[in-house]
Order: structure tokens, then C-alpha cells, then sequence
């Protein structure tokens, strides 16, 4: 078997089924929203957690059971049942009808997987083993979450203020990649983790000056 292609999708607005009303389809259908996706639950009953999502018109409900019919317009599709003639079901229409899909445990009846994540904000670090085994992919997800801090956040947030700011001021394409390059590798991150907001505000400033780029428009998020 060829290896998984390794790949972020952009599901902003963009139809996905849920199928299953328990406590795996509110991990799934949570994850999809933080994507921004347009998410559906179908299933004839629901936990408590996606009642008050559906009460709260953050996500819609078909309270049905799985019919071919609710595939319309989707864009991906995950089988979240406790029941394996359904799921397989799910999996045989949706990749006929040529549409993502993920059966959960089961990678045979997928046509993607969803890789172990360590998500620090907008810096998002997922793991693989191809589906070979899961309980490795978690033991290094486990790893990296010690190793990247919640200053990883902050810093991915300052980087994306000195990025537009560096894009729009120096026209030169090495000298934005030298900065960008100086800033990451600098104490910035491990003053962000002692708390030192201030501190690694001010080295960034000298970072961009000593480049001949002033920065004191910048600001790190509280």
C-alpha cells in the first residue's frame, strides 16, 4: 500500500456530515467547526453536548437515521456509529459519489485519515503512523505538547503582525526571509514562555532595526 498524502484542507464554509449522535461524533463535529466547516449531524438521537450545539444554531440536525440522500452537496463525511454495517455503508456511497470520507478506527474504509494533532493557536502539528498504529501517534503527540508551550501561540501571533508589516516595507524577497529567519531563531519564544511580553517586544524591534526596518508598530497579543 502507497503512504497517505499529507495534506491541510480549507473547510471554511463547506458542508460536512456527521454521522452519529455520541460522545466520538462531538469530538468530530468540534473539530470541524474550529475549521470553520458548515457542519450537519445526522442520527435519531443526540449526546447532550450536540443538543446544545443545535440549540445554539451552531450546527444543523438531520434526526434521521443514514440515507444516501443526506450525502448531497458534502463535502466530506465522517461515520461516527456505534453501528459497522452503517459505517461501511457510508464509506461505500460517499467514495462512490467521489466525496471525503472517514470512517472512525477503521482506515480500510477510509479514503483520509485524521492524524494525532497538537494545535499552540494557528500552529497545528499532526503525526501519522498510516493508520499502523495509533497508540504510537499519540505517544508522540504527547511528546510535542511538552515540548511546544502555549508561547508558541503568542509567538505565531506576533509573527503574523511582523509578516503583513515586513511584506508591505521591504521590497526585497532574501532580506524578508533573513528577518523572518533571525526573528525565529531568536529569544523571543523563550521570553514569551517566562512571561516577558515586554522583553520580546523590544527584541523584536531590535531585531527588525538592526535590519534597517522599524517596528515599533507592533504589538503582542494579551
Amino acid at each position: 500500500m502507497s503512504r497517505y498524502y499529507p495534506v491541510y484542507l480549507d473547510l471554511r464554509g463547506k458542508r460536512c456530515i456527521v454521522v452519529g449522535g455520541g460522545t466520538v461524533a462531538e469530538r468530530k463535529a468540534g473539530s470541524l467547526l474550529k475549521s470553520g466547516a458548515d457542519v450537519w449531524i445526522v442520527s435519531p438521537d443526540l449526546s447532550g453536548q450536540l443538543k446544545e450545539l443545535v440549540t445554539q444554531k451552531k450546527i444543523g440536525y438531520i434526526k434521521e437515521g443514514f440515507e444516501e440522500r443526506h450525502l448531497k452537496d458534502a463535502f466530506l463525511v465522517i461515520g461516527a456509529t456505534d453501528d459497522p454495517s452503517i459505517n461501511s455503508r457510508i464509506s461505500r456511497e460517499a467514495q462512490r459519489k467521489g466525496i471525503l470520507v472517514n470512517i472512525v478506527d477503521l482506515p480500510e474504509d477510509c479514503n483520509f485519515i485524521v492524524p494525532s494533532v497538537v494545535e499552540r493557536g494557528d500552529l497545528i502539528i499532526s503525526v501519522s503512523t498510516c493508520g499502523k498504529s495509533p497508540a504510537l501517534s499519540k505517544k508522540i503527540r504527547k511528546e510535542l505538547e511538552q515540548r511546544y508551550g502555549e508561547e508558541y501561540d503568542e509567538f505565531i501571533g506576533l509573527m503574523g503582525e511582523i509578516r503583513e508589516y515586513i511584506i508591505s516595507e521591504v521590497n526585497n524577497e532574501k532580506k524578508r526571509g533573513i528577518i523572518f529567519q533571525r526573528l525565529v531563531d531568536s529569544e523571543i519564544i523563550d521570553l514569551l514562555k517566562k512571561g516577558r511580553r515586554d522583553l520580546s517586544k523590544e527584541e523584536a524591534i531590535r531585531i527588525l532595526r538592526s535590519m534597517g526596518v522599524e517596528g515599533e508598530e507592533f504589538k503582542i497579543r494579551k
